[in-house]
């Protein structure tokens, strides 16, 4: 299947330049090994040629990232399975929790290093153009980062204009540049930036109490991992080999040949590309999944086929809203968005948040939403990949029984309903005059659950007395009749309230803080 190239993102009226969101990469799905370069290649003169290795990483998310502090983890790879730090080496010393790491390298931290969603960062450890030993090798000439190695093969190979990668951690004080061993194995991993070295215990390869040292950091500081495994005559690609605990990687990947020098990368297969062109790669936490062999060592290239994607159809009823239950993360077309609600049992809740994406804009986590546009049917792409939005709030659920038990006997249950002329959230009656326990109908599935104190106060921001008048919650969110010509033309319900909203369509409760919002339907900067 072709790349799915979508049609036009939402956009807001009277829409300017807006700064990213900037943030940190402490946890899985926002940076991610997107390309690896290991194999190794033969030169012009037909002998082997490493100095082209090089590991590339990806801005997976929505958010812009800055990547200093960050660490890049060589895993140990020794060939020898008697002194290999695998997992059943790791499970046996008591280090199941750990990775055995032979290299350890750092984003330098004098300023900020920001990268786009979408973009890549490439690391090697001689940043010039290989094309001039060998003619398949890729340009390394606008690499991020270098490793400034003193050893004779890179020392005089350096590019002056690309930072230098810190050295924190090598196996061995002649080693001073990045480790690719060319058949494998050769596992990665990425490292938040506040991991605290000081709790990272050190040794040596298993069995050994001298020679190489190893640092053994903890799993959970991983952002992300790839678990390259050996490809030879003598051990072929097998799952024995892993050294990633299986919660980070469950599987592995290797070059496709046997042996080095092959000039074979591992890449990250597309999930799709939005209407901005911005590329979504896949990310399950399974490398035998995510990844793919290229012969394509072009930095910063990626598949121009969207991987794993089959159809499905939403249909729009005259209301112009659908309860959906989507069993796979997905995208849809530039005629739909997708919301779904935030509620937070806490004593500053006044009101429902609303969180709304354009269908188009980025791959969807699977599981309830809310569609929004014009009556008729559509079709969404499902995807084999991950989801790249954050993780959503529990406070909206889907039932799947026709009974749901709340341990808490006072909270009050709301399905979302979307009758014409009237879209919200009805309350599921009491059952044997307990609020706790609520019966649903085939296509009533989709609810949230609220304390009463927390009832009182949507109470009160609908006009009711309390919860005890609050039978029906009205819709704050979008509304169709702003999407007839499209997403494309789509603005933010206009609100002569004084109700306040981002830019993302969420509407704020209380006094806003500095930014940009939506009052009375105008764009308004908050100093």
């Amino acid at each position: 299947m072709k790349m799915l190239a979508l049609a036009a993102s939402m956009l807001l009226s009277c829409t300017m330049g807006v700064q990213a969101k900037v943030t940190k990469p402490t946890s899985s799905g926002s940076m991610v090994i997107s390309k690896v370069f290991y194999n190794g290649m033969k030169n012009d003169a037909g002998k082997a040629y490493l100095s082209a290795s090089y590991i590339q990483l990806f801005n997976n998310s929505t958010d812009t990232l800055d990547i200093a502090g960050m660490f890049v983890g060589m895993v140990e790879s020794h060939s020898s399975a008697d002194q290999a730090w695998n997992l059943a080496a790791m499970e046996a010393e008591g280090k199941k929790d750990s990775v055995a790491i032979k290299q350890l390298y750092q984003i330098p931290t004098d300023k900020e290093y920001r990268v786009d969603p979408g973009q890549s960062i490439v690391i090697t450890n001689a940043a010039f153009n290989h094309n001039s030993v060998a003619a398949a090798a890729p340009d390394l000439t606008n690499a991020d980062f270098e490793v400034k190695s003193q050893n004779n093969l890179y020392k005089d190979s350096h590019n002056e204009a690309v930072p230098a990668l810190v050295t924190i951690h090598t196996c061995t004080a002649t080693m001073d540049f990045i480790n690719f061993v060319t058949t494998g194995p050769g596992a990665i991993v990425l490292l938040a930036y506040n991991l605290d070295l000081t709790k990272c215990s050190d040794g040596f390869q298993h069995g050994k109490t001298s020679g190489n040292a190893i640092k053994f950091v903890p799993a959970y500081k991983i952002i992300d991992a790839v678990d390259v495994v050996a490809n030879t005559k003598t051990a072929t690609p097998s799952a024995d080999q892993k050294r990633i605990p299986t919660n980070h990687d469950a599987g592995f990947t290797s070059q496709a040949t046997q042996g080095g020098n092959n000039a074979e990368a591992i890449v990250r297969k597309t999930a799709f590309v939005t209407s901005a062109g911005r590329t979504v790669l896949y990310d399950t936490d399974n490398s035998s999944v995510d990844f793919m062999v290229t012969t394509d060592l072009a930095i910063r290239a990626y598949s121009s086929e969207a991987a794993g994607l089959s159809d499905s159809t939403i249909v729009i009823p005259e209301s112009g809203y659908v309860a959906v239950d989507i069993t796979k993360p997905f995208c849809g077309p530039k005629e739909l968005v997708f919301s779904y609600v935030n509620v937070t049992n806490n004593a500053a809740t006044t009101d429902l948040t609303y969180y709304t994406f354009p269908g188009d804009s980025l791959l969807l986590i699977k599981g309830p939403w809310i569609a929004i546009g014009n009556p008729g049917k559509y079709t969404i792409k499902l995807s084999e990949s991950q989801g790249v939005m954050k993780t959503r709030s529990s406070g909206m659920t889907w039932s799947d029984e026709d009974t749901k038990t709340l341990s808490q006997t006072n909270r009050m249950i709301y399905k979302f309903q979307n009758t014409l002329g009237k879209i919200g959230f009805q309350r599921v009656p009491a059952v044997d005059g307990l609020y706790n326990t609520a019966t649903f109908g085939a296509d009533d599935r989709l609810y949230y659950a609220i304390t009463e104190a927390i009832a009182d106060k949507i109470a009160a921001a609908n006009g009711a007395n309390d919860h005890t008048d609050l039978d029906f919650i009205k819709w704050h969110g979008y509304f169709t009749q702003y999407l007839k010509d499209g997403i494309e033309n789509v603005v933010l319900r206009p609100a002569t309230d004084g109700s306040i909203f981002d830019l993302q369509g969420r509407r704020v409760n209380g006094t806003p803080q500095k930014g940009l919002y939506i009052i009375d339907g105008k764009k308004i900067l908050v100093k």
